[in-house]
């Protein structure tokens, strides 16, 4: 077998592959090997017909679609070995010649990882913000449980910012009703900016069984294509008023929080929280300043097959956060007046970013010998697997037992090890 490699472009290559007659009858055996036993030949026993009959009775054109289907990937596995080379994907493959005693030739056009040169790492700084809680967030969260813990009460006077109402509304826009602007009984708290801004604003001083009509412009960015920037008058009736009675932040509002002992215990407890949550956002800062240096800096080109793949799965991940919302996907593509493809083109740019992440991360894993032990991959399944309850952890049980889900397990492990080398060595 002789092959010949082009170069096409950065991140893709051609291969013209020989290959010689006698792999090609080797191929014809096995193809009839394969066929003959189920080929009814009169005369002829189940499988003993001659090797000529058998191909007449199944067609030459499919015997020798065949003989390919047998020649051109093991061919094509041998010639990658040989060259070396890492692919990316499935090539596309073009017959030049196929005569079955004078020998075949094809190209095998393919995509294949790109020759990164990775910067000095030991170079590469990025300075970790301190971290530092204030008072004021911590009060912000107590206000926030005291809300999760609030009482409401019925009031005859108009309602004000951060009262609870209820109300019916139906917008109009050219005096014609759209679609989803119409609700009945729907709660609502003035000043929480659940509705689009004006309309809250203009509920305050309403007062129970009162109607009102509310003149509001949509924002030029507003999801629906069809309502951005509009104006809309939106007829309301307001059924009643709530008042919305805070609990008084005390040690005994503690006790009612959780296992706390006094008002001190619950935001020692807070503080620690929040600390926890701003050092993850932090690292998380840094790791991904480190990572847009070393990519700029290797300066290369994304494959763009991985990139495709990487869109694909950045469409189920939006599909599934949808459906975790009660929208599907196609009901979302609609209010936003998008195809699937605009909203994979818009991904393109992180899908990009994130191939190149990966293969810049998967490079400094070679260099320094990084592997995952089955202990760490055991243990790593194990934390996943804490996440599930009832069937849905018995088919999280099956999939973490599958090879391809493994093998993902043991790439984070990885992944991780070298993020964690990054942060040591480049951030202080």
């Amino acid at each position: 077998m002789r092959v010949t490699k082009e170069t096409i472009s950065e991140n893709k290559i051609k291969l013209t592959i020989e290959v010689e007659a006698g792999k090609l009858a080797l191929a014809s055996d096995a193809v009839y090997a394969k066929l003959a036993p189920s080929v009814k030949v009169p005369g002829f026993r189940p499988g003993k017909a001659p090797k000529n009959i058998v191909e007449k009775e199944i067609g030459t054109e499919r015997y020798e679609a065949e003989i390919l289907d047998i020649v051109l990937p093991q061919t094509y596995y041998d010639a990658v070995i040989s060259e070396k080379l890492e692919v990316v994907g499935s090539p596309e493959v073009k017959v030049l010649k196929f005569v079955r005693n004078g020998g075949l030739t094809y190209e095998a056009t393919v995509e294949i990882m790109p020759e990164i040169k990775l910067p000095d790492i030991d170079k590469i700084q990025v300075k970790r913000e301190k971290i530092h809680v204030t008072d004021k967030e911590i009060q912000e969260v107590l206000l926030d449980l005291a809300k999760q813990l609030s009482k409401t009460a019925k009031v005859e006077r108009p309602a004000k910012t951060g009262d609870k109402v209820e109300l019916d509304f139906e917008g109009f826009v050219g005096g014609v009703p759209f679609e989803g602007g119409k609700s009945l009984n729907h709660p609502l708290v003035l000043g929480s900016g659940q509705f689009i801004p004006g309309f809250e604003d203009q509920v305050v001083g309403m007062k129970a069984e009162e109607d009102r009509e509310i003149k509001v412009s949509f924002p030029k960015d507003y999801h629906s294509e069809s309502l951005k920037g509009k104006e809309a008058t939106f007829k309301v009736k307001l059924h009643y008023v709530e008042e919305i009675i805070l609990p008084e932040i005390t040690d005994e509002f503690a006790t009612q929080v959780g296992p706390f002992k006094d008002l001190t215990a619950l935001k020692t407890d807070v503080e620690k929280q929040l600390t926890y949550t701003k050092e993850v956002q932090e690292r998380r800062r840094v790791e991904d300043e480190i990572l847009g240096k070393l990519v700029e800096k290797a300066k290369f080109a994304a494959p763009s097959t991985l990139v495709s793949q990487e869109q694909e799965r950045m469409l189920n991940e939006a599909e599934s956060n949808l459906a975790g919302q009660g929208i599907g996907l196609a009901q979302y593509l609609e209010m936003v007046k998008k195809t699937q493809e605009d909203l994979k083109d818009e991904m393109k740019p992180e899908a990009e970013k994130r191939v190149k992440v990966g293969i810049v991360l998967t490079e400094i894993a070679k260099g320094g010998g990084y592997t995952a032990t089955e202990k760490e991959v055991k243990e790593s399944i194990a934390r996943k697997l804490e996440m599930y309850n009832g069937p849905e952890k018995k088919q999280a049980e099956d999939y973490f037992k599958t090879h391809e889900a493994k093998h993902q397990i043991e790439n984070s492990v990885i992944g991780q090890k070298v993020l964690d080398y990054l942060y040591e060595t480049c951030s202080k």
